[in-house]
């Protein structure tokens, strides 16, 4: 009897450590997604900046351009290639957001992924524990059965 409570405990103990390790997996994958996301999250903020800089730097553009009359022509084609940089700025910019879109649904779905993966753990874990401390309960009834027999 002994030795069948020592091997029960030693099951539970088992499945403690698997769901340990399964839960410290489940950390360090959240902590690199949590990386990856600081890292986006700077490179992000890099682009601002150098929007920023841009747009002073179109500003600059057009406050001369205002300036000068007399090079019309001049001044139209600059406008043309400025025009041209901002839309190929304003098409990487565009590019940016749709993939932090993607990124940001692909790690919204990869947590769901997870969530539901350690939901099933626990649940497959709880009715092991269950079926366990039932088989627990019978013997400790047997025990004591056979305890006030004697």
């Amino acid at each position: 009897m002994e030795e069948l409570l020592r091997q029960i405990l030693s099951k539970l103990d088992n499945m403690e450590k698997g769901f340990l390790a399964f839960q410290e997996e489940t950390r360090q994958r959240f902590e690199q997604m949590d990386g990856r996301l600081t890292e986006m999250n700077g490179r992000l903020v890099g682009l601002e900046q150098e929007m920023g800089a841009v747009k002073e730097r179109l500003d600059r553009v057009e406050t001369r351009l205002n300036g000068v009359e007399t090079r019309l022509d001049g001044v139209e084609t600059r406008l043309n290639g400025v025009e041209t940089r901002l839309d190929g700025v304003e098409n990487e910019l565009r590019e940016v957001k749709e993939t932090l879109h993607r990124v940001e649904t692909q790690l919204v779905d990869d947590v769901q992924i997870l969530l539901r993966k350690i939901h099933e753990k626990v649940e497959e874990k709880s009715f092991e524990i269950y079926a366990l401390n039932r088989r627990l309960h019978h013997a400790e009834a047997a025990i004591e059965q056979l305890q006030s027999k004697a």
